[in-house]
């Protein structure tokens, strides 16, 4: 098993703050994502997840629509809310992969698998 399918919730959570941090350290506002430290955090962190996901898929027009105060930086709560979307597009990926459609089940998500 990986160590994200290991992690508490809690774990994950603060995994998913300390990402945004390691990168939105890198320059500018320490508190929010400039278009370039967007782009690496998603191509070196979430690959496959970007790759496999329909609405995700171009970073320019994804940064455009999560940045809703139009600062051009994206602050914790709207990196929170592309998280979200993350979970629920991976979420509906894992139903359509199930091995069995007539039970509750699911296969692998937006990872790639």
């Amino acid at each position: 098993t990986s160590t994200m399918e290991s992690c508490t919730l809690k774990d994950c959570l603060k995994i998913i703050i300390d990402t945004f941090h390691q990168y939105s350290g890198q320059g500018g506002d320490p508190d929010a994502l400039n278009k370039k430290e967007m782009k690496q955090l998603l191509t070196k962190e979430m690959p496959h997840f970007i790759k496999n996901s329909k609405d995700l898929q171009c970073v320019p027009h994804l940064f455009q629509e999560l940045d809703t105060n139009q600062d051009h930086d994206i602050n914790f709560k709207e990196y929170a809310v592309m998280i979200a979307r993350l979970a629920m597009a991976s979420h509906e990926k894992m139903h359509e992969n199930a091995p069995d459609k007539d039970h509750h089940s699911h296969g692998p998500g937006l990872e790639g698998k």
